[in-house]
């Protein structure tokens, strides 16, 4: 009824006829307009889930798909066919036999036949063979990563949360303003958004997530039924870092969760382990990029401080010390304590280059009162001790 509203052209008709057959015991409902129709070369696709046969702002590609289920677990069948005006029919019939009454619920029945354990189904093909997706090893890396789902479709909510919990610490969130509250309260790893949500679709829902300081630095996935090139441009604009089109492989997406992942550790032990200057940051969000300059000039000021604490870096950075932990710790990888310390060792290593200092001179430079606890630091960061460092790069000099 929903379809023939939407797609029936002004002062056109809408017919809903529903009748018992008898001799059969059976239900039958049947919808009839006088629209547009299906073309023949689309009807394959009218029961395939995310697959809108008429893409339009408003509409996901689930509804049919999910009256396909519905039917399906009353043990009775959908077809199509055109009215003689060239419109479109649907008629449902639901057998009536009392051995056929639902026992459990059909939420429950519907999530079934969806095939949890990482399959998709092909509802375009006659018998509705699945497909297996084969599991990306992951391993327990990163168990303790919290992932955020902001998915209004509890059915769609449910297969991500059942399939990545396997990997990842998950949390789920109902809809757009729902994701926003669970964002600041878990600072997750990462968060996969749908993109039509009621009360705050998913383009705003990420737009406030990545122009508030708190929560910028997280990688977001948008999911979407929507595959136009101007749907994904809007969804990059608003700031997803990838953009994943529905139906998706589990195997695809599970993919680009970890590779996200991977691309920040990757900055991160590239950034430690490479001796040398602290380079200018060069994160996707402007306001991240200040964050990491200010401390940066706050480590230059107080290099040389033993003294210097923690408490005396969140106070200069006029910020509470929660916020500024997870802060520090979401865009370097490091909590504040061993990003100071990173720090200090590429100074080290900076001033074994430059100059003829020995290594207790180098070490009382970086703040470093134990020439013993230095050279341990400094080996651990660069795999070798500063001696050495400081002969290998003699030639630097």
């Amino acid at each position: 009824m929903s379809n023939a509203f939407k797609f029936t052209p002004e002062n056109g008709y809408i017919q809903l006829h529903i009748k018992i057959e008898e001799d059969t015991n059976e239900l039958t409902f049947l919808v009839s307009d006088n629209g547009e129709g299906v073309s023949p070369e689309k009807r394959d696709m009218l029961f395939t889930r995310f697959t809108q046969i008429k893409p339009s702002d408003s509409g996901t590609g689930i509804g049919l798909n999910f009256s396909y289920e519905l039917i399906k677990v009353h043990k009775g069948h959908i077809k199509y066919k055109d009215t003689q005006e060239g419109g479109a029919t649907f008629i449902v019939t639901i057998p009536i036999i009392k051995e056929y009454a639902v026992s459990k619920p059909v939420h429950s029945q519907i999530k079934e036949t969806h095939s949890i354990n990482h399959k998709l189904v092909d509802h375009s093909s006659s018998d509705h063979k699945e497909q297996v997706i084969p599991t990306v090893e992951v391993g327990d890396k990163y168990k303790n990563y919290k992932v955020l789902i902001i998915e209004d479709d509890l059915e769609v909510s449910d297969y991500l949360a059942d399939f990545l919990q396997n990997y990842f610490d998950i949390e789920t969130a109902i809809d757009g303003l729902d994701g926003l509250k669970k964002c600041s309260l878990i600072n997750p790893q990462l968060i996969i958004c749908d993109a039509m949500m009621p009360k705050l679709n998913g383009y705003e829902v990420i737009k406030r997530i990545k122009s508030d300081f708190k929560t910028c630095h997280i990688p977001i996935i948008m999911l979407t039924a929507h595959a136009t090139p101007q749907h994904q441009i809007k969804g990059i604009e608003s700031g997803a870092d990838s953009y994943i089109t529905k139906p998706f492989d589990s195997k695809y997406l599970l993919t680009r969760v970890v590779k996200l992942l991977e691309q920040r550790e990757v900055l991160h032990q590239k950034f430690a382990n490479e001796p040398g200057l602290v380079i200018e940051p060069n994160l996707p969000v402007d306001k991240d990029n200040e964050f990491i300059k200010k401390i940066n000039v706050i480590i230059d000021k107080n290099l040389d401080n033993a003294e210097f604490s923690i408490d005396d870096f969140y106070e200069k950075m006029n910020m509470g010390r929660t916020l500024f932990y997870k802060k520090v710790k979401s865009l370097t990888g490091f909590t504040p304590n061993e990003y100071l310390r990173v720090i200090r060792m590429k100074k080290a290593a900076e001033l074994l280059l430059s100059t003829n200092l020995n290594v207790s001179e180098v070490a009382f430079k970086v703040g470093n009162n134990n020439p013993f606890y230095f050279s341990k630091c400094f080996k651990n960061q660069f795999g070798v001790a500063p001696s050495e460092y400081a002969k290998s790069n003699a030639h630097r000099k």
